[in-house]
């Protein structure tokens, strides 16, 4: 039964492992897109949207000149430039009223009805997104 249950675990933690460490084509968020491509070097642009170490981002940035040129070879990379720039996701709502010398903000309460059985928490959670994106550009060759 432990034996089972460990299997399963170990299994389970592979395909997650596996799915996060995808890259994935530009989605308005995230991503990489492809600036140009010649018979021997391609150029990308890799937007991250989270702080990582600067190993899992090389190794982002290697499986996607990999999903780009062929998956059979490891190419050398050349780091063009690193920006950070505002997340374009994240909603820019201004909630606030200038009063004289000060700027007084105020709202609405966003709390669930008593009867209402959805966790809010987990709801606000799943809303959070950074404040700044770091888009990488750079050579694969």
């Amino acid at each position: 039964m432990s034996k089972s249950i460990f299997f399963c675990l170990l299994a389970s933690i592979t395909v997650f492992t596996a799915c996060q460490s995808t890259p994935n084509q530009y989605n308005g968020t995230s991503g990489y897109q492809i600036e140009s491509q010649t018979s021997g070097v391609t150029t990308l642009s890799y937007t991250l949207s989270g702080q990582t170490s600067l190993e899992k981002n090389q190794a982002k940035l290697q499986r996607a000149c990999q999903q780009v040129l062929g998956k059979n070879n490891t190419y050398k990379i050349n780091i063009l430039s690193q920006t950070e720039i505002a997340n374009p996701a994240k909603e820019q709502i201004q909630q606030s009223v200038q009063i004289g010398q000060s700027r007084t903000s105020f709202g609405l309460s966003n709390m669930p009805s008593t009867n209402n059985d959805e966790n809010y928490a987990a709801l606000q959670g799943l809303e959070t997104s950074p404040k700044t994106l770091t888009v990488i550009r750079y050579t694969c060759s």
